[in-house]
């Protein structure tokens, strides 16, 4: 299995690689555009995994079931989460988005299967 940059799973609990640019700005341009927003939101899940979402999407998007069920895996249980959400491999020192490893996309995909 070669590098999976990001995942993106859908409100309706579809899972699709997504590869990423690698300079911020086009990073962030695709981002936009794969969740289908304006703003982003990040919410540090782990250290080593960051979950992306439409900073409005309460209002633009449906309840992410599988995304909500996935962060409060991690302790994150104050409220629903909505729209498509983008999963990445937490941030360096710098700030920089890093990809998932192939071991931690395959780790989120067995843990998205048994939600």
């Amino acid at each position: 299995m070669p590098e999976i940059q990001a995942l993106l799973i859908t409100p309706e609990a579809n899972v699709v690689p997504v590869d990423l640019p690698s300079t911020s700005r086009e990073r962030l341009t695709a981002m936009y555009s794969v969740l289908r927003c304006s703003y982003v939101d990040v919410v540090r899940l782990t250290t080593q995994l960051d979950m992306w979402l439409d900073d409005e999407g309460l209002y633009n998007h449906p309840v992410n079931e599988a995304a909500t069920m996935l962060a409060a895996r991690f302790g994150w249980t104050h409220q629903a989460y909505h729209g498509p959400v983008l999963l990445t491999g937490g941030a360096d020192e710098e700030g920089n988005t890093l990809p998932l490893d192939t071991d931690k996309a395959r780790a989120l995909l067995t843990a998205l299967a048994d939600l």
